[in-house]
């Protein structure tokens, strides 16, 4: 059987032969078995790209360190919480953040498409949670700046795609690089961040049989969410499933005298109580608060609560303090 590659694919071709170091060489390597057709007549190629790869791999440094003066990319964070997409390439990251937020990352058929982090805002409910897609997590390419800004979000949604013959290998390649970045114990599954496991593409036949091979592999258990990003399937639970995991309650506040500010609630914590909301609030009204009336979610009669309280999502809150001299 005729290989019949693409012309995209002989461009990569010349890429790679004026590509000096290993990082760039596997990132064009990845990019051509993505580009390349599945089948017979390209079977013998793709062993040699992945030969090529694995060994470039080897000699790359397991810890890639940023040369002196490389630029390290920053996001500002904003909303009730982040949350980083990452995956492995050709996912569907940066489909998932456009079809969900007013973000516009560049998107193509092709990986590596995202070079730097890109945020937008998912508008939830009445509260805002920022989504950050970023670069592909692949061995060798993957730099310590990406594994410090997921060390330092609120939340992990790790993307696959369910309809990728090599999910399995690209899974075991997304592990190891977790496990560099100090967010997955070795040896265990067990993880030093939240972590969202979300499967894209179903939009294309046979991701159910792809889905049950990892569920069966990999202790995933009923928290893989499975998605269309291309064709907006079930994201609505992917916005469910990202504020339920971030552990945040929002609570409403009110004036004595005035009404209720239904709109732009505090985030806060579960668990917190309304000690924690008021020094949110500011400082001060730690010292001087006396009581609060509270309304649970907003309706029926009020309660008198002290600064013992445990709030829970969506109570309205009145708090009283002693004047200020």
């Amino acid at each position: 059987m005729v290989a019949n590659l693409p012309p995209h694919y002989h461009t990569k071709e010349a890429e790679l032969k004026k590509a000096k170091t290993p990082e760039e060489k596997i990132q064009i390597l990845l990019e051509m078995m993505a580009i390349m057709p599945k089948h017979k007549g390209t079977e013998k190629l793709q062993k040699e790209l992945k030969s090529k790869i694995a060994k470039l791999r080897k000699q790359s440094a397991e810890k890639k360190v940023i040369s002196r003066g490389s630029p390290v990319p920053t996001i500002e964070r904003e909303g009730a919480g982040q949350a980083i997409i990452a995956g492995p390439p050709n996912t569907g990251k940066s489909t998932l953040l456009a079809s969900m937020t007013k973000a516009k990352p560049e998107i193509a058929d092709y990986p590596f498409t995202t070079k730097i982090p890109q945020p937008g805002m998912l508008e939830y409910q009445d509260i805002q949670i920022q989504m950050v897609d970023t670069p592909a997590l692949a061995s060798g390419v993957s730099e310590n700046w990406l594994g410090d800004m997921m060390q330092k979000s609120d939340l992990i949604l790790l993307l696959m795609d369910l309809s990728d013959d090599d999910i399995l290998e690209k899974m075991e390649d997304v592990m190891k690089i977790l496990e560099q970045f100090k967010i997955k114990t070795p040896d265990k599954w067990e993880f030093t961040k939240k972590i969202l496991w979300v499967g894209n593409k179903i939009d294309v036949p046979g991701w159910q049989e792809i889905k049950n091979i990892v569920c069966e592999l990999y202790p995933i258990g009923n928290e893989f969410l499975t998605i269309s990003a291309k064709k907006n399937t079930n994201l609505d639970s992917v916005g469910e499933m990202v504020f339920n995991k971030l552990e945040i309650i929002r609570i409403y506040t009110k004036i004595p005298g005035k009404p209720a500010e239904m709109k732009d609630p505090y985030t806060i914590a579960a668990h917190s109580t309304l000690e924690d909301l008021a020094r949110s609030i500011h400082k001060d009204l730690v010292k001087s608060f006396r009581y609060a009336r509270l309304w649970k979610q907003g309706k029926g009669n009020p309660i008198i609560a002290g600064r013992d309280y445990i709030l829970q999502d969506r109570d309205l809150i009145e708090i009283h303090a002693e004047e200020t001299k």
